[in-house]
């Protein structure tokens, strides 16, 4: 059996078109706060786009020949001082220099950097690659940070880093064109996975908190909304802590854990129904957040919106209805 190729993480680039030199300059100076030099010009690879998923921003781009230096300050929306980056490369080399270290990136190969120190990159004929901005917020309240590290190559015969680099992969490759709502779900379990990464000898370290552990909580929950069983036993677990610490956590929000639970539930419920894609029943709705019984759920809803759920629904697709009908 051949083996199977790892998908493009540059397959966005096929649906672009070349831009011109100025506009090509104004990219990587807006976007990546950086200059850029030529070895050998060529116009019809002068390729780029971005896209957000979630937390993160992906951006993929033909960087044959090109060196991008960084330029001072940090970046629109103070983006170099708030996020690492990933990059991922798919064909040729480039080469990152950062505090006078060089790493080569080859096919597939990953790295973490901390955009905040001045780096420059180098692409070799042929090359192109990907890159992701995770925001240090989104890490750290999973109990990861990066303490000073220049760059970060995580062990490419790890088979867990190996299986990351593949949805990764998978990621950057489908995720421009997938829907919102998968966007975001699926961006929230890459930074999950990057936890991974702390297993390596040489990789950030991790700690832990009271934010982490509340933070970890409240995922677990978004995530499992639709299990009837969902409760404070299973929370706690999900956290990594006991019933009476989580209990506490939320107490101090002034919450309980069922409260936030309940509120999330029906603020999910309301997304759903305002959602006119969605055409959803009542009974799918409440089904889908965590409520065997549709009536139960129809008092809840009233009772927190002031609204009963079929009349938010109704008034969502007239809404709908209307600005079709305008546009036409």
């Amino acid at each position: 059996m051949e083996p199977q190729m790892e998908p493009d993480v540059t397959s966005a680039l096929n649906h672009q078109t070349a831009r011109p030199v100025k506009c090509w300059h104004d990219m990587v100076h807006s976007y990546w706060h950086m200059e850029c030099s030529f070895d050998r010009l060529d116009p019809q690879r002068l390729k780029g786009t971005c896209w957000r998923m979630g937390e993160l921003s992906f951006a993929a781009a033909d960087v044959s020949a090109q060196q991008w230096t960084s330029l001072a300050g940090a970046g629109q929306n103070n983006w170099r001082n708030e996020t690492i980056v990933a990059f991922m490369t798919q064909s040729g080399v480039i080469e990152l220099e950062q505090c006078g270290v060089k790493t080569r990136l080859t096919n597939a190969s990953l790295l973490l950097l901390d955009p905040s120190r001045k780096y420059v990159q180098t692409g070799d004929s042929n090359t192109r690659g990907m890159a992701i901005r995770i925001p240090k917020s989104a890490l750290e309240a999973r109990g990861l940070h990066f303490t000073g590290r220049d760059m970060f190559v995580p062990d490419a015969t790890s088979p867990d880093v190996r299986m990351l680099k593949s949805l990764i992969a998978s990621t950057a490759a489908h995720g421009e064109r997938s829907s919102p709502a998968s966007r975001k779900l699926v961006a929230d379990h890459l930074i999950d996975l990057m936890q991974i990464l702390a297993d390596d000898p040489s990789a950030p370290k991790r700690v832990r908190s009271t934010a982490v552990a509340l933070s970890s909580a409240k995922r677990y929950i978004e995530r499992n909304l639709g299990d009837e069983a969902l409760d404070l036993d299973s929370v706690a677990r999900a956290a990594g802590v006991s019933t009476r610490y989580i209990a506490k956590l939320f107490a101090a929000e002034g919450s309980t854990v069922m409260r936030h639970v309940w509120r999330t539930r029906l603020e999910r419920a309301q997304a759903l129904l305002t959602n006119s894609a969605a055409d959803l029943r009542i009974s799918d709705v409440a089904w889908q957040c965590g409520f065997a019984n549709p009536a139960h759920f129809s008092r809840a809803f009233k009772q927190q919106f002031g609204e009963s759920p079929k009349h938010v629904q109704l008034t969502a697709r007239d809404v709908v209805a209307q600005a079709n009908s305008q546009a036409d």
